[in-house]
């Protein structure tokens, strides 16, 4: 007896294990656990606006990333250190040459690029189905990856895009075969940043792509009916993997929209199922459930029916009385069709055989996303030139057993137009502290970059036991922030209500005339007002901080118990800078209507303090 493997080979089945009374009902309740985390953080999500649902929807796919990640450990042991040189250092770029080129993965080299660049991402990519071509972005200008996609045989039935082409049964049987999904497409640090995903959506439809496909599978036969068809890529599809996207909106060329939003998914799919939990599924079906274990819905042979994981997971599901309603994870995928030709709904629906192809020559392509988007989004955002591919390392140092004298990597929170690095650099200070006294401290510093922006904050814990945060250097920034180095510093103390909880008084900054700027009262209310987005949810999610009045957080009765304070885990190192950003140079810069911030998403934690390489060779004034 034989068992079907993905490739359509055979192998010898495996014996039939025998399974304990209790097992099921174990199964069961692993079954539930995993739904229950992920249902809850999507829940979460519902009930945010959209920058902060897509974070939550991020950390629904965390065991399942976390899972990858685990698996790829040995692998990266052994090839990360070389693949990293695959990423640009951010001044290793002009964005005015940016020039990419298309390479089609064909060597192990490439193969080892493209993984790694997948594993960088939040949410795991698909594997795809049937035809399968992988594709890496370069910048000739430095020889470093800008971005990655795959296109692949589209879903057999997708209604939002059915409904848009005009498709019944028949017409989509006879021209599937010319739509192309982009089941992985997106950018790599550090042009993501100058909206890389942009340029890669491009790409997908251009001619070098589409010839290298129609070269690739011509006079091929198909992998269900057996035909031979024209293989020309008439129609690329791809979806947001979180909710609405922003990558795809607004895609244009020379004036033409080239992705069309179309609808959205119904949200069904199995990441809510980890992989290993999906192996223990597969095998319960195969040896309890079914009769025959090499049964079509255990089969993975390309062309046998629906996606081979949905049926293994429903029938496990009815098997163990879960509702399979339990496949639907209601995180519904924005969906976007891109053309390649003239004619190209008609020529879908079977109306003519005849198609004029659009002219998008990669050169073309590169010119206008340069123009259009990297150079000005360069000067909106000059961050991107102070990431290091350091900060692409999946497995620590640390981890490794090695020590470096190189910095751990910084922390980053992204807040639209602006951004913060968060643990860049720690250094031996003396100076005095927010009660007069003089001392010798550690300063943990960040940074905050944004149009105009680029200043350095500190987080100082001193010996005598104070700890303050206080504006450390301008650089170029705006000549109003001086006012905030040095000065108007925020104290952290002891939350005396709650056991390792600190807690420091929200006061925005103000600037009257001619004068130095300084400090008044605000509400919670106000405080959001001001930057544009809700403060207290916001603290709530990045890192369970408690915002509130004084009164109500710590049971302050005095004279102070109206003042708006945060209360936050003495660890946490994202909190204070956060805080002292938004009360200090951003209300200064808000006040004379700069661009608000949106609300900050935590892109990668920071550094603790004991991992940090502490410079203690010029203890520098504070």
């Amino acid at each position: 007896m034989t068992e079907a493997t993905p490739g359509g080979a055979s192998r010898p089945a495996q014996p039939r294990l025998a399974y304990p009374p209790s097992y099921a009902e174990e199964l069961k309740h692993r079954v539930l656990d995993e739904l229950a985390m992920v249902q809850g953080r999507i829940k979460v999500a519902e009930t945010l606006d959209p920058n902060m649902a897509k974070e939550e929807f991020r950390k629904a796919h965390g065991s399942q990333r976390g899972a990858r990640l685990q698996s790829a450990r040995k692998w990266l042991l052994g090839r990360e250190d070389d693949l990293m040189q695959n990423f640009a250092n951010g001044d290793e770029i002009d964005p005015a040459r940016i020039d990419p080129v298309v390479i089609p993965v064909r060597t192990p080299q490439d193969v080892d690029v493209f993984k790694y660049a997948t594993l960088q991402w939040s949410v795991p990519v698909s594997n795809g189905y049937g035809r399968r071509t992988r594709f890496l972005v370069r910048d000739r200008q430095n020889g470093k990856l800008i971005a990655i996609f795959a296109l692949g045989d589209p879903v057999i039935a997708q209604s939002a895009r059915d409904t848009a082409i005009g498709w019944n049964t028949e017409q989509r049987n006879n021209r599937l075969y010319n739509v192309y999904d982009a089941f992985v497409l997106g950018a790599v640090e550090p042009y993501r940043q100058l909206l890389g995903g942009k340029l890669a959506a491009l790409l997908t439809i251009s001619n070098e792509t589409r010839d290298f496909l129609f070269h690739k599978y011509d006079g091929q036969e198909t992998g269900i009916r057996k035909q031979i068809k024209d293989p020309t890529p008439v129609l690329i599809t791809t979806s947001s993997a979180l909710g609405r996207s922003s990558v795809y909106n607004r895609i244009t060329f020379e004036g033409a929209l080239m992705f069309r939003s179309v609808g959205f998914t119904k949200g069904y799919g199995h990441f809510q199922f980890s992989d290993e939990l999906f192996v223990e599924l597969r095998d319960y079906v195969r040896d309890v459930v079914l009769d025959d274990p090499n049964a079509k819905v255990g089969s993975t042979v390309y062309g046998s029916g629906p996606n081979w994981r949905f049926r293994i997971i429903r029938t496990a599901l009815t098997q163990l009385e879960i509702p399979a309603e339990n496949l639907q994870h209601n995180i519904k995928r924005e969906v976007f069709l891109a053309p390649t030709a003239v004619g190209w709904d008609a020529y879908l629906r079977g109306e003519t055989n005849e198609i004029e192809p659009f002219d998008l020559p990669t050169e073309r392509i590169g010119e206008y996303y340069r123009n259009r988007w990297a150079i000005g989004r360069a000067e909106r955002r000059p961050g991107f030139a102070l990431w290091n591919r350091e900060e692409a390392r999946l497995l620590p140092k640390a981890s490794l057993g090695l020590t470096s004298t190189v910095a751990p990597t910084p922390g980053r929170v992204d807040m639209g137009a602006y951004s913060l690095a968060i643990g860049t650099a720690a250094r031996v200070v003396h100076g005095r502290t927010p009660a007069g006294a003089v001392s010798d401290g550690v300063a943990y510093i960040s940074r905050l970059e944004g149009p105009g922006l680029a200043i350095s904050a500190a987080d100082i814990t001193w010996a005598n036991g104070e700890r303050e945060v206080r504006g450390w250097d301008r650089h170029d920034s705006d000549p109003i922030l001086e006012d905030v180095i040095g000065r108007l510093r925020i104290g952290i103390h002891p939350a005396e209500r709650f056991k390792t909880q600190s807690v420091m008084e929200l006061r925005t900054a103000v600037r009257k005339a001619e004068a130095q700027s300084n400090v008044a009262k605000t509400t919670s209310v106000e405080l959001s007002e001001s930057v544009g987005f809700d403060v207290a949810a916001t603290f709530d999610k990045l890192a369970e901080a408690m915002v509130g009045t004084r009164e109500s957080l710590l049971k302050d009765a005095g004279t102070r118990r109206g003042q708006l304070c945060v209360v936050f885990d003495d660890s946490d190192r994202v909190t204070p800078v956060l805080a002292w950003a938004i009360t200090r140079p951003l209300s200064l810069l808000l006040a004379d209507n700069r661009e608000k911030p949106t609300a900050p998403v935590l892109q990668r934690k920071p550094p603790r303090m004991e991992d940090m390489n502490v410079d203690r060779s010029a203890a520098g004034p504070a």
